[in-house]
């Protein structure tokens, strides 16, 4: 029945209408976090339960999205993209209904935990559909037209969620992801046609499969150290979410009305960036303008740290130096993740799997170290946020020296 709405790849529309949708599926993990964010003071207060509990809420999340991907790749590669982007897409919008009656901090971890599971499984797939259609720099190309379309998400997130606080409550913030997880839903079904070619699909999976898929993913130090180093770029940044509103609500006092203009400059810029990564990728190789972004990150980190350890720090020269470290990925991400993607045309469910769930697995732990380590201060945050990408650069240039062929002992 849905068949006759699917769009031809042979159409002028065709980029245009699955750019938009992978867009929209992408979306998810960003509002699950960003409308969510301004809230934590409100719920702590709520629950009687300080902040880092709640905070925590936001670790949990970022570890759910990599088990997710975990499963989600691999079986994407077996049956079908759209089948498990489907199948994600109602497990986040199920929980997302049923933590609006969370009775306890506790039960709000776990729904939480099933939420980010169904949206790692949905959005792991979203580079999947563009390999299987797509090679070469077009990927690179594609992905950062469609991270910059994803980016209106955290762009309204945050004012969004600060609107349905302050007049509904927390609770219709959850209502409001079950609103746009079921509009993807709707969307995918009747408008996003599969990838996979059939004979490709098996409708089936061995446990060789599922891991013979991963162990050519780590068959080369080169990949592996270029996912470490794009994953501890991306931790650094999920540091910052995790502390946002201790940061600008509660330490530097900023009105909670206000916070989505704080949070939104860090999204204006990754859109800029972004952009001018999508003009760049047509003249330059992916890999210089992500060199670029990194020492761009690490100088923002340098900045950051100094400015935190001052005894009174200002307001306006940590939020640059964030903005500054953040908006970065936009010179970074897109162009990591094709380059890893390319080498696997075959399993890119696969490799943008080990991607996620590396990178989401750093970044619930190394972001769960400001909720640990929480000491009244910004000087945690600024810490872990410089050594995120002080690795991160390291893994790179490391990367660089070594050929791609170079294989890992034992497999």
């Amino acid at each position: 029945m849905t068949k006759r709405f699917l769009i031809s790849k042979d159409s002028k529309f065709f980029v245009g209408q699955v750019t938009l949708l992978l867009a929209l599926l992408t979306s998810l993990s960003p509002f699950a976090t960003d409308t969510y964010m301004p809230a934590l003071p409100a719920m702590a207060k709520d629950f009687g339960q300080p902040i880092n509990l709640f905070e925590i809420t936001l670790t949990i999340y970022f570890i759910g999205v990599a088990v997710g991907q975990l499963f989600g790749g691999p079986l994407s590669e077996s049956f079908g993209r759209k089948k498990i982007a489907l199948s994600g897409m109602l497990l986040f919008a199920t929980s997302s209904l049923l933590a609006i009656f969370a009775p306890n901090v506790e039960v709000l971890w776990m729904l939480r935990f099933l939420q980010a599971i169904g949206g790692g499984a949905a959005s792991v797939v979203n580079m999947a559909f563009v390999r299987d259609w797509f090679e070469g720099r077009d990927v690179a190309r594609l992905s950062s037209l469609i991270g910059m379309i994803m980016m209106i998400a955290p762009l309204i997130a945050p004012v969004i969620g600060t609107l349905l606080l302050v007049n509904l409550g927390w609770e219709s913030i959850f209502f409001f992801m079950f609103l746009v997880s079921i509009t993807a839903f709707i969307s995918f079904l009747f408008f996003m046609p599969e990838s996979r070619e059939a004979s490709l699909i098996s409708n089936k999976i061995t446990f060789n499969q599922f891991f013979g898929s991963y162990k050519k993913v780590f068959s080369s130090w080169k990949i592996v150290l270029m996912i470490l180093s794009l994953s501890f770029a991306v931790a650094g940044m999920f540091t910052f979410l995790t502390g946002a509103s201790f940061l600008y609500i509660d330490y530097f006092e900023v009105d909670v009305n206000h916070f989505p203009l704080f949070f939104s400059a860090n999204v204006i810029l990754n859109v800029l960036l972004t952009f001018l990564n999508y003009r760049l990728v047509k003249h330059v190789e992916p890999i210089k303008i992500l060199q670029v972004g990194l020492s761009m990150q690490f100088l923002a980190g340098v900045m950051l740290v100094f400015m935190a350890s001052r005894s009174n720090p200002g307001l306006w020269p940590v939020f640059v130096s964030i903005v500054l470290y953040v908006g970065s990925l936009g010179l970074i991400f897109a162009n990591g993740v094709s380059i890893i993607i390319n080498h696997f045309p075959q399993i890119s469910g696969s490799a943008n799997a080990v991607i996620g769930v590396v990178r989401f697995a750093f970044s619930g732990v190394i972001g769960s170290l400001v909720a640990v380590f929480h000491t009244g201060t910004i000087i945690p945050m600024a810490i872990v946020m410089l050594a995120c990408t002080v690795i991160a650069s390291v893994l790179f240039f490391v990367s660089k020296r070594i050929p791609l062929g170079g294989q890992l002992s034992g497999v």
